[in-house]
């Protein structure tokens, strides 16, 4: 019976200290974040590059950090994202072992300079690069958008975790 009776505390009280844990979301120092236009470099230029990377970089930080999105280029803006696209490239990466190609890759390169008014010393510049593979039976053209908008996630992602992670 005392047995029963200490199993059955040991349940009702781990029940009462649960710990949890989230890895979604950061805190950076700041309130307001802006985003200046990025001028795309590369020697291959999708004019919906910028914007794409822009409006995935605003939602992220929107909906994953503590800052609230400013359109306005106000010195009051605690963090601010500008850059520079510097590569926007197709490049074969696997052979038949003809003189086919199977699968080729886009890759994309954005040099991101992060400025943080209330804590400088988080400042960086900072190149990040990330691509995606594609068959190349299909028509780029039909598969650029998609390759497009999942690089610039993957891209983003890069970015906010350099932001956020301060190991």
């Amino acid at each position: 019976m005392r047995y029963l009776l200490t199993i059955a505390t040991s349940f009702i009280l781990s029940g009462c200290f649960t710990v949890g844990y989230s890895f979604r979301g950061g805190a950076i120092p700041g309130e307001t974040f802006s985003i200046e236009s990025f001028t795309n470099q590369a020697s291959i230029v999708n004019p919906n590059l910028a914007i794409v990377f822009q409006d995935a970089l605003q939602e992220r930080f929107t909906n994953e950090s503590n800052l609230k999105y400013t359109d306005q280029e106000q010195n009051e803006n605690h963090v601010k994202f500008s850059g520079i696209i510097r590569r926007y490239n197709i490049s074969p990466v696997q052979g038949t072992g003809s003189e086919t190609v199977a699968l080729n890759r886009l890759t994309i390169s954005v040099n991101i300079i992060y400025t943080n008014s209330k804590e400088p010393s988080l400042d960086f510049e900072k190149e990040f690069t990330s691509y995606d593979d594609f068959e190349s039976s299909q028509d780029f053209s039909s598969v650029e958008e998609e390759l497009m908008k999942t690089i610039s996630e993957k891209l983003v992602a890069l970015v906010y975790n350099e932001t956020i992670v301060d190991w």
